[in-house]
């Protein structure tokens, strides 16, 4: 029996929720420790033009807020940046 630890691959969730009336955020949460989010945060706001800011959420931990609806942009950065693959990321909302 060998005593390696299997790395386990966080499950992050991108959920849009609207405001009011046609204004959106996105919240991205199940982040892993080991990464730097407000360094995260702030290569998507300048990427993709928008605000957003490092909340710690009681109920997912600490969480990625941004604005408007940026759900697919951020898909393909996990997928890009190699920090999820597709069957561990959870897309819900809007």
């Amino acid at each position: 029996m060998s005593s390696s630890i299997a790395y386990m691959e966080p499950i992050i969730t991108i959920f849009v929720s609207q405001r009011n009336g046609k204004k959106c955020k996105t919240h991205i949460y199940g982040w892993c420790e080991e990464y730097d989010l407000p360094k995260i945060c702030s290569h998507l706001k300048k990427t993709y033009n928008c605000n957003g800011t490092v909340i710690n959420n009681e109920e997912y931990g600490k969480t990625i807020e941004l604005s408007g609806n940026k759900k697919e942009e951020i898909y393909k950065f996990l997928l890009n940046e190699e920090i999820c693959t597709k069957n561990k990321i959870v897309l819900r909302g809007i």
